[in-house]
């Protein structure tokens, strides 16, 4: 008698295990396709969101270094700028540095006071012009389109063993106590480079003025 109470309830029990052991594979399996299917490639952000996250160029103290309270050496280091006046300014005349492949010539804040101490604040065809159609690496710059956003054309020259577009020079690393300019800054729709002047439209090297021969970027 216990034989057989025995070997029915293994009859009953049997369906039951195999069907448990066919769901708990179920789920193992089901949890590897889910693992994997949350895999993705990260996303990097905008041109706009980059800017207002990175380090700007690195600054010095320079000739008023000996005049803080404790002195410091001209030599040593300030602080690194941001690019929140070029951005502010793109943001107020709508220059959209959120479209699809372009490249960003972004200067800093210091270059931009510069600039609005002569020509006054940044205009919507200034933010433009800062923006090439595109996305073109620095090491092409020599021989890619620089048509900008804004209608007019880069100009391009190698001087001094630096990458020049019209007045200011892009993308130059230095050792410190000169101030550094970033190149080749992905973002998920384009490149930035960094500028130690602000461009405009219309400059020419016999223009006079902001810009011409033996302003900042070429004595520097």
């Amino acid at each position: 008698d216990l034989y057989w109470a025995f070997e029915r309830n293994l009859r009953f029990l049997s369906p039951m295990l195999s069907l448990g052991f066919a769901g708990s594979s179920a789920l193992v399996v089901g949890s590897r396709a889910g693992h994997g299917s949350r895999m993705s490639a990260p996303m990097m952000a905008n041109v706009a969101d980059t800017l207002a996250t990175m380090q700007g160029p690195d600054l010095y103290w320079e000739e008023i270094g000996p005049l803080q309270d404790p002195p410091k050496e001209e030599s040593d280091f300030k602080e690194y700028d941001t690019f929140s006046t070029f951005l502010a300014a793109c943001q107020q005349h709508g220059v959209d540095l959120t479209q699809p492949d372009i490249t960003v010539l972004a200067p800093g804040n210091v270059a931009c006071e510069q600039f609005s101490a002569v020509a006054g604040p940044l205009t919507k065809a200034v933010c433009e012009y800062h923006v090439i159609k595109g996305v073109v690496n620095k090491d092409s710059l020599g021989s890619a389109d620089l048509t900008t956003v804004e209608g007019s054309t880069i100009t391009y020259r190698r001087m001094f063993r630096k990458d020049f577009l019209d007045n200011a020079f892009c993308g130059q690393p230095s050792s410190p106590p000169r101030t550094s300019y970033c190149a080749n800054v992905k973002a998920d729709n384009g490149l930035i480079h960094g500028l130690n002047e602000v461009i405009y439209p219309g400059w020419s090297e016999s223009s006079g003025g902001y810009g011409s021969e033996g302003d900042a970027a070429t004595r520097a």
